[in-house]
């Protein structure tokens, strides 16, 4: 009788530890599923053809390392390409010198550190972000808040105003929220359509590449 106790015992003790395994995992597969925007490699693009915009990325004043920004310039794409088929053909550089067509943005830490703007945009080829923008959470949040502030101005760029309603909104001011509703995501595919590259084929979203 004792030993069927004891046995008893241990096999309530793994399946606890296996039900709880079980749901430590189901937790973090549902955080990575709510924070940032789909791959934009693995799934599919949900608006055809794919409008693909030539980007310039200004380095040259930033004093984040390189490596982390490739990181961060892939996630703008995610999250334009993941909801409006837009894609940002991304070329980092270390001058200043700015593209015919498409758009340029500059990153660098603020001139005053006491400012509080995250960035701006007064136009196509003059858009500015800071290193490291100060933003409220979101409850579906970016990973990168660099990339979350750039999209965002390129919102703008893309014909969006600011849109104050939800913490999650990509145009909502100084949160890390990215996401866009189905009339934004109109507004943008009419606008984007006018200034993309004419060749509609691709699908998917180009790696940025660094350009001395």
């Amino acid at each position: 009788m004792k030993n069927r106790r004891c046995t008893l015992v241990l096999v309530m003790m793994v399946l606890s530890i296996s039900l709880l395994m079980d749901h430590a995992h189901a937790r973090e597969n549902n955080a990575k599923k709510s924070s940032g925007a789909p791959n934009a490699g693995k799934t599919r693009a949900p608006y055809v053809p794919v409008l693909r915009i030539p980007l310039r990325v200004h380095l040259s004043m930033s004093k984040r390392p390189v490596k982390e920004w490739m990181v961060i310039l892939e996630e703008i794409n995610r999250i334009w390409w993941s909801q409006a088929g837009i894609c940002f053909e991304i070329e980092a550089v270390m001058h200043d010198t700015i593209l015919k067509d498409g758009m340029d943005i500059w990153f660098s830490p603020p001139a005053d550190e006491g400012v509080v703007l995250n960035g701006y945009f007064e136009g196509a080829h003059d858009i500015w972000v800071r290193d490291t923008p100060k933003l409220r959470s979101a409850p579906n949040p970016a990973r990168h808040r660099a990339a979350r502030t750039a999209a965002h101005e390129f919102g703008h760029g893309l014909g969006l105003n600011h849109r104050q309603d939800s913490d999650d909104n990509l145009m909502r001011s100084q949160t890390l929220g990215w996401r866009l509703n189905a009339k934004e995501v109109g507004t943008v595919r009419k606008h984007a359509a006018s200034i993309a590259l004419p060749d509609r084929k691709p699908s998917r979203c180009k790696a940025p590449i660094l350009t001395p």
